[in-house]
């Protein structure tokens, strides 16, 4: 519970969330290294708070004495769109998953009709979370996302080059971009701060203004780094066996961290994004 506490309260709300908000909230064009900036931010506001969130739910459970399952698995250590959706809010993506595209016929239809399940399945899932143009966006990039990486799998798999390492991390690299770019309508209100948006991360804006400062730039980058980081050093694993194998005061001296890091910030009372869900 405290390490979703801290996720929470200390990186999402005090680290990430005010860079988030001034980037999306400002009326006016951006130089590229800003838009970038809060789209980033808002990359790992979303993935702290909610696996925050989750957490406390799988710690508040461990108290009682049973266990939930892991809702979140290192997302951002995916390689390809499917490997991050077996990562990212499993218990949506499972019910996705065994309601919605098993019974359109999942693969066992033709290569199209499955390449439409896909494109069906994740625009419902957009959809869900609110009935928003931008939404239904963010799950039909998703669904299009998938089914260009199912092309690739059936053009390329058979390759030598297309399991190496540099291979790997391209596509690694690759995935959390792409997913980033769709976080910019899940973030948005409307398609005018979209597109606002987008045109300066590509550069649109050869004038916009740089909003962000050095520090805010700096907890960004250390943020983002840092959970990359603990994403791919742990892809394979978990928390708990991550856990087991540190000694007693390596995890002691931890926990003592993170619960002072919460009681000094103490955060801005801002609710769980995903309560509007």
């Amino acid at each position: 519970m405290t390490l979703g506490l801290f996720e929470k309260i200390v990186l999402a709300d005090t680290m990430l969330s005010g860079s988030a908000d001034r980037v999306f909230d400002y009326a006016g064009p951006l130089v590229a290294l800003d838009s970038w900036a809060g789209v980033i931010a808002f990359a790992g506001q979303i993935f702290f708070d909610f696996a925050g969130y989750s957490t406390c739910a799988i710690g508040a459970a461990l108290t009682l004495g049973f266990h939930l399952k892991d809702n979140f698995r290192f997302p951002y250590a995916a390689i390809g769109f499917s490997d991050f959706w077996r990562r990212w809010h499993i218990s949506l993506s499972t019910f996705l998953r065994d309601y919605l595209y098993i019974p359109l016929g999942g693969n066992q239809v033709r290569p199209f009709r499955a390449a439409l399940n896909l494109v069906i399945v994740m625009f419902l899932g957009g959809l869900w979370h609110g009935a928003a143009w931008t939404f239904v966006v963010w799950g039909l990039l998703h669904g299009s996302y998938l089914v260009i990486e199912r092309v690739c799998r059936i053009l390329f798999e058979d390759k030598a080059w297309a399991n190496n390492l540099a291979t790997r991390v391209l596509a690694g690299v690759a995935t959390y971009a792409a997913v980033c770019i769709a976080w910019v309508y899940f973030r948005a209100s409307d398609f005018t701060i979209a597109s606002r948006m987008l045109a300066g991360m590509f550069g649109q804006h050869a004038h916009g203004d740089a909003i962000l400062s050095t520090r805010e730039m700096l907890q960004v980058a250390l943020v983002t780094i840092g959970m990359i980081s603990v994403h791919c050093s742990l892809r394979d694993s978990n928390i708990e066996i991550a856990v087991a194998r540190l000694p007693r005061w390596v995890v002691t001296a931890a926990w003592a961290l993170m619960a002072c890091a919460i009681i000094l910030t103490q955060g801005a009372s801002n609710a769980f994004i995903y309560f509007q869900f």
